[in-house]
């Protein structure tokens, strides 16, 4: 890629996010791998952490009104508070005397996921040509792993000091994020507030419904995946976070197939790709019985082909609402945040129905329906 392509600005900016992306999808992350844990330190089951990471969920709602912050504040500002609660909100859940205190942390970090990525989706959407799009926010998409790659620490602070430690480990992260976003972001706050406007055509509304089936799809399954790891492998807590090490390892592989490929294969062609991908392997996870082998091999096609799909989405996103790229980014979010809401209500009664089988079946189910309404409702961008 030429280097001429890219001024000083962005790659400063990259840096920036891929510190503070980290930090802030680890307190949305860190909770996934040790449910089973996190339920036992708070005295409760694990139905009722699942109600927590719902009112989680729900509160990311707000995200289509986090455009207006950024058209009043800038986009950067935006980000900075996305960080600030991101930190309060580990600490909340770090510092719980019990479930109500930690339910407001767990709450609150949910907030914070689309205050930082609407606006930093968008900045780059703004000064990245769509033909190279692709490539740069597939990079910072590489922090949706590494932020899970803190689960093989947590596994051990944990062991070593309690259940409630990751949480100070992300918000630790977080203040260096928000160190590097202030350093190397410029302060965009406009002189003025600029309206965008977005009309929801047939396109947008089919691929908001994609977007609704594949990311419940991929959390039904992601919330029970600590429990199916504990109850038929036997695995410890810290076993746990180091097999998440084989995850980041299947979703650097996604993120990185993307950076490098999906702007030269289409980014509509690599969403079908993913979906009909995870369509296959979801259905397999039944198939798996008790071989741990089975398990490595269908988690890296799992998370490797889930992260194709995802990452391919979000360049097209900014591309197909290009003239309200933050307002349809917000759109995004909380369509992901519902569908994440709906399967922490619906994951766990699944799992006791039917085991990771049901699980898996349901979720294959979702996908397959999300490509046959891609391929035939959303068209492919034109190159520019």
């Amino acid at each position: 890629m030429p280097r001429r392509r890219f001024p000083t600005e962005v790659a400063a900016a990259l840096t920036a996010v891929l510190i503070a992306r980290t930090a802030v999808n680890g307190g949305y992350r860190i909770v996934y791998p040790f449910l089973p844990e996190i339920a036992r330190g708070l005295d409760t089951t694990l139905a009722t952490v699942g109600v927590l990471l719902a009112l989680r969920a729900a509160l990311g709602i707000t995200a289509p009104a986090i455009p207006l912050l950024a058209e009043a504040v800038g986009r950067r500002a935006t980000m900075l508070a996305g960080l600030a609660v991101t930190i309060v909100g580990c600490l909340l859940i770090a510092g719980a005397p019990g479930i109500v205190v930690a339910g407001l942390g767990f709450a609150i970090t949910g907030i914070a996921k689309p205050l930082f990525d609407i606006p930093m989706q968008g900045w780059f959407g703004a000064r990245v040509p769509y033909a190279r799009r692709g490539r740069i926010l597939g990079t910072t998409e590489l922090t949706w792993a590494a932020s899970l790659a803190l689960a093989l620490p947590s596994g051990f602070l944990i062991v070593a000091a309690g259940w409630w430690s990751p949480f100070l480990l992300v918000a630790g992260l977080a203040l260096l994020g928000v160190v590097a976003v202030a350093l190397l972001m410029g302060n965009d706050r406009p002189a003025h507030r600029v309206r965008q406007p977005l009309r929801l055509t047939p396109p947008l509304v089919s691929i908001l419904v994609v977007i609704l089936l594949y990311r419940f799809a991929a959390e039904s399954l992601f919330i029970v995946y600590g429990t199916w790891l504990e109850s038929d492998f036997g695995l410890s807590v810290a076993a746990i976070g180091v097999f998440t090490l084989i995850v980041v390892g299947a979703e650097l592989a996604g993120e990185g197939s993307v950076t490098a490929f999906a702007d030269r294969v289409g980014l509509k062609r690599s969403i079908l790709v993913g979906l009909l991908g995870t369509g296959v392997v979801y259905a397999s996870l039944g198939l798996v019985g008790s071989s741990l082998l089975w398990a490595i091999l269908a988690v890296i096609g799992w998370f490797a082909l889930f992260e194709i799909t995802i990452v391919s989405t979000i360049p097209l996103l900014t591309e197909l609402a290009a003239e309200a790229r933050d307002r349809m980014l917000s759109l995004m979010a909380a369509i992901a945040v519902v569908s994440g809401g709906l399967a922490a209500l619906t994951a766990p009664r699944l799992y006791a129905l039917g085991g990771i089988a049901l699980c898996g079946l349901v979720a294959s189910a979702c996908v397959l329906v999300a490509a046959a309404l891609l391929a035939g409702r959303v068209p492919a961008p034109r190159l520019r």
